[in-house]
Parts: C-alpha cells; sequence; structure tokens
C-alpha cells in the first residue's frame, strides 16, 4: 500500500464511503507534496463547514507512524501533507524487499478476464496492424495479471467462411499456373503456399477449394504463431471458428436470439431487433439463400467465452470494425451479457521513412510484415514505438529513428539506463546494497525525487489496468530513466563515503528493479550491456 492509499485510508472514516479522496502534488513546494480537498467534497454531506471539517481530517493523520514531517489546513478546507525523507527511504527498502513482484497489487481482485487480440484472418501474413495490436494485448494481459486480475489471452482463428475458400482459390490457381480471382489474394506468399501444399501433387487434378483453403490457413497460422512467439507475444489459446461449427454453436445462438424474441423474418431472411438492444439498425442473421451471416459465429464465441467463467471479454479490433462493436454488444445485451465485452480499437499505423510514408497495398501484395520489420528494427524497438500512443490514436512510426542509438530514440534511452545501473552495480570493491541497507542518508533533493517515483509504479500498473492502456507505462519508464540520469550526474554513487555509497548503491539497485519490471510488462528486454 502506498502512501496515497495509506492517508485515503485514514481520512476514510470521516469522509464517508461515496466520497473520492484525491491526493494531487502541488503546484509550489510551500503548499507541501501532497494535497487533498476531500473537506470541502465531504463537507455538505457532514453538515460542517469544509475548513473545520479538514482540521478533523488533518487531526486523523498518522503523521509520525508514516514518516510525516507536518500536515496543515490551508485555504478554504485544503488539507497538505509534508513527507519526511524517512518515508522515501522505507520506499526504497519495500522494492529491495519484494524484488520483481514490487508494484504487484489486488486491485483486479481475482477477477476473471478474457483478451482477444490480433486474431488475423489465417489469409496471409500478420501486417504492421497486427503487429500494433500484439504489442498493446500481450503488455496489457501481463499488466492486469500484475494488479490482480486472472488473465488469459486467446487469438481466435477465422478458419471457416468465404475468405477461406477464396484463398483455396488463389492457391489452385497459382499452382496451375495462373492469376487467382479478383476479388482472391494476390501477394507472393501465396505462390509460396501453392509450392508447399503441391509438393508431389498433381495441380491439374481437381481439387476442393474449401479443402485447399483450409491447408493453406494451417500452414499460415503456423507461419503466425512462429512470428509471434518471435515477438515475445504468447497465447494460452488459439480457439479456431471451426470448432464453433462442429458443436452447432451458431445454431444455439439463434435459438437463444429466438427465445428472447429478438429474431423475426422478413423479405426472406432471419433478421435479429439489433435496434431494440442499442444497434444503430436490425442486423441479417441468416440470409434469404440460408447462409448465416459472421454475427452468429461471433456471438458464439463470446457466449463460449462467458461460459468458460470469464466476467469480462476486452476484444482488440482493427480500425474498421467501429460498426462491429454496436452489433456485438446488441446480440449481448438480447442474451443478458449487457456488461461483458469491451473493445479497444486498434488505429492504423503509418511506417515513415526519410520524413514519407512507405506505400502499402494489401491487394497488390506489397503488405510490410511483422516479420520484415522485426528483421529491420528488432523486436524490443517495435514493441516500444507500438506502444507509445493511446489505442484509439493512428501511430506514426518513424523507421529511422527506431535504427537510431542515441537518447532521441526513447526505447534506448530507457535501455541506457538500466544498463547504466547495472554497470555502477558491476564495479569491483562496490558495497553490496540490500534491503538491510542504512538509507539514512538518502535525502538530497535528486535522490528524493527519483524515489518518489519509483514509488509510483504500484500506482501506474493499477490504473494502467483500469484504463487498459499499458501504454501508460511508456511515459512512466521515460520519466524513471530522466530521474536516474539527473541523480546519477548531480551525485556521486562510487568513491565516496561507504555508508553513502552504500545508500546510494540500494537507490540505484531499487530503480534497476523497477525498470527492468516495467519493460518486462511492455514485453522489452532489460540489457546488462550495451
Amino acid at each position: 500500500m502506498n502512501l496515497k492509499d495509506r492517508l485515503t485510508q485514514s481520512l476514510r472514516p470521516l469522509v464517508g464511503p461515496d466520497v473520492e479522496i484525491r491526493w494531487t502534488i502541488p503546484k509550489h513546494k510551500r503548499q507541501g507534496d501532497l494535497s487533498t480537498n476531500a473537506a470541502m467534497i465531504a463537507a455538505g454531506r457532514r453538515g460542517v463547514p469544509p475548513r473545520e471539517l479538514a482540521q478533523e481530517l488533518a487531526r486523523a493523520i498518522p503523521a509520525r507512524e508514516l514518516a510525516l514531517e507536518k500536515v496543515e489546513v490551508a485555504g478554504p478546507g485544503f488539507v497538505n501533507v509534508w513527507v519526511g525523507a524517512e518515508y522515501y527511504q522505507s520506499v526504497v527498502h519495500e522494492i529491495l524487499r519484494e524484488g520483481p513482484a514490487y508494484g504487484a497489487s489486488a486491485a483486479g481482485g481475482g477477477r476473471s478476464v478474457i483478451v482477444e487480440f490480433v486474431s488475423a484472418n489465417p489469409t496471409g501474413p500478420l501486417n504492421v496492424v497486427s503487429a500494433r495490436a500484439g504489442a498493446i494485448g500481450d503488455s496489457l494481459v501481463r499488466v492486469l495479471r500484475k494488479a490482480g486480475y486472472r488473465v488469459s489471452a486467446e487469438f481466435y482463428v477465422n478458419d471457416s467462411g468465404r475468405q477461406v475458400r477464396r484463398l483455396g482459390e488463389s492457391v489452385i490457381a497459382r499452382a496451375r499456373g495462373k492469376q487467382p480471382p479478383e476479388d482472391g489474394y494476390h501477394g507472393g506468399d501465396v505462390i509460396e503456399l501453392a509450392r508447399r501444399i503441391y509438393a508431389g501433387r498433381d495441380p491439374s487434378e481437381a481439387d476442393d477449394s474449401d479443402e485447399i483453403g483450409r491447408l493453406a490457413a494451417e500452414h499460415n497460422v503456423e507461419r503466425q504463431r512462429a512470428v509471434l512467439d518471435r515477438y515475445r507475444v504468447a497465447f494460452d489459446r488459439w480457439f479456431r471458428e471451426s470448432e464453433l461449427h462442429e458443436q452447432d454453436a451458431p445454431a444455439r445462438a439463434l435459438e437463444q436470439l429466438r427465445e428472447r424474441g429478438a429474431i423475426y423474418e422478413k423479405d426472406g431472411a432471419t433478421w435479429f431487433a439489433g435496434s431494440r438492444f442499442g444497434d444503430d439498425e436490425d442486423r441479417v442473421v441468416v440470409t434469404s439463400g440460408g447462409r448465416p451471416t459472421y454475427l452468429l459465429p461471433d456471438l458464439a464465441y463470446h457466449l463460449n467465452k462467458a461460459a468458460r467463467g470469464n466476467k469480462t471479454a476486452i476484444d482488440l479490433l482493427g480500425p474498421d470494425h467501429h460498426d462491429y462493436v454496436n452489433r456485438m454488444q446488441a446480440a449481448l445485451t438480447a442474451l443478458g451479457h449487457d456488461r461483458f465485452l469491451e473493445v479497444l480499437i486498434v488505429q492504423q499505423v503509418h511506417l515513415v521513412r526519410g520524413g514519407e510514408r512507405v506505400k502499402m497495398s494489401k491487394r497488390a501484395g506489397k503488405l510490410v510484415t511483422l516479420g520484415e520489420l522485426l528483421e529491420e528494427v528488432g523486436v524490443d524497438v517495435a514493441r516500444y514505438f507500438f506502444l507509445q500512443r493511446k489505442t484509439s490514436t493512428p501511430l506514426e512510426f518513424d523507421l529511422d529513428l527506431a535504427r537510431e542509438q542515441s537518447d532521441r530514440n526513447p526505447v534506448y534511452y530507457v535501455q541506457y539506463a538500466h544498463t547504466r545501473i547495472r554497470g555502477i552495480l558491476r564495479q569491483e570493491g562496490f558495497p553490496s546494497p540490500n534491503a538491510d541497507s542504512d538509507l539514512s542518508p538518502l535525502g538530497q533533493p535528486e535522490e528524493i525525487e527519483l524515489i518518489k517515483h519509483l514509488e509510483r509504479f504500484g500506482e501506474t500498473i493499477a490504473r494502467a489496468a483500469d484504463t487498459r492502456e499499458p501504454q501508460r507505462l511508456v511515459g512512466y519508464l521515460e520519466e524513471i530513466a530522466n530521474r536516474f540520469h539527473k541523480f546519477y550526474t548531480a551525485h556521486r554513487v562510487v568513491g565516496v563515503e561507504p555508508d553513502v555509497s552504500e545508500a546510494r548503491g540500494a537507490l540505484v539497485l531499487a530503480a534497476g528493479i523497477v525498470l527492468k519490471e516495467g519493460l518486462n510488462l511492455l514485453g522489452v528486454h532489460a540489457p546488462e550491456r550495451m
């Protein structure tokens, strides 16, 4: 429990359970290290003047126990707190005691969450939008687990339907030396698929496009799995759409909608009355030709997620799925799962080289793949760069900056801070700091500022989990690196009095623990040497 939580705990009995107690960092040092306006918010409910209530709150704070220098009431009812060096020293002790576990919490309360991401069609290699979804989704899974959620990560393989049939038709055409159909797949990878699938068989023989499509899809899934493994993206399960059809799950989903009165017939087709449940309009779920639309298997899949005991499903979808969200939310609402699904739209990625965008054309097969991107910039840089912006914001990926090894490259800047830390700790004759080290020499402004930021690690993780934004860790780690470099520039760690050296060494070690674990949550390595 950090200082803000402990302060909040001491005030809660006086303000009641419904008042949000927020602690802010004042603009001016003379106003303390932390401040709250909780008295002004709760005074009306208590029927007392705000300043009078603020005085009660100030007296309720256990200043000595929390190593506070002083607590004062200011203005119309602010409670301002000054934190002593002893408290910050205790934070370093805590980090050293807990090690990589530091920052973990029970904020998630063990709630079961399933995160589905990437889920690219098995019709070709993964592109850069899938790469961005992979970095965000995998990091979100790591952050949620650190914050106390029970999380499973899943890739949904669309191995049924029209796109797989078109893939089969495209492979057959290439095997016979012909062009794929106009609405088929024209990339060079299809030529390679044709070579592999038709090795030792006669392409002139009649072939079932569905069967060839499934074979090609399986080849692509294995390629996707291999490049994602290399990308450090792990899934607990690769769930195939064909499993749903084998279990007749789409038909059962339709029947459940019918039982709820959410289905009607019109113009020979079967419609879902989505407009009654929050969608913009009603949707066809079975065409007049008897063919189910994609809404039914997708609904069946989400019902499957719920049936496995998950309380929340988080889907990361591409920028062309905005309309899909309303449809699926409406269908789940109709079946009593109105608070089950959360959707994050992963916006487009624009690769930039030499100040100009790299042109990409899926139709012509000139697609920059995840594998090609990793060859050029590496896993660490790719993942870090994809996590620099909010999921809902389009991202410009500067390939020139990504390859640069300087402070201008943010991942290099953060990794270098960790490398520098490990180099300090490796020096011969340097005292070995540990959780029992005397930290009383720590008190310089640069030392305290670094510790303040280290303490916010758990708070940052909890907030990132709550908002579903692992990107928050990027700015946090860059600030830690910045504070560490300022500290190390201002103060010698080696070659000073032994007690000072050991205390500062403990702070250096604590910063390294937080940096390494923070990078790990992003799926980025914390190198020992660079």
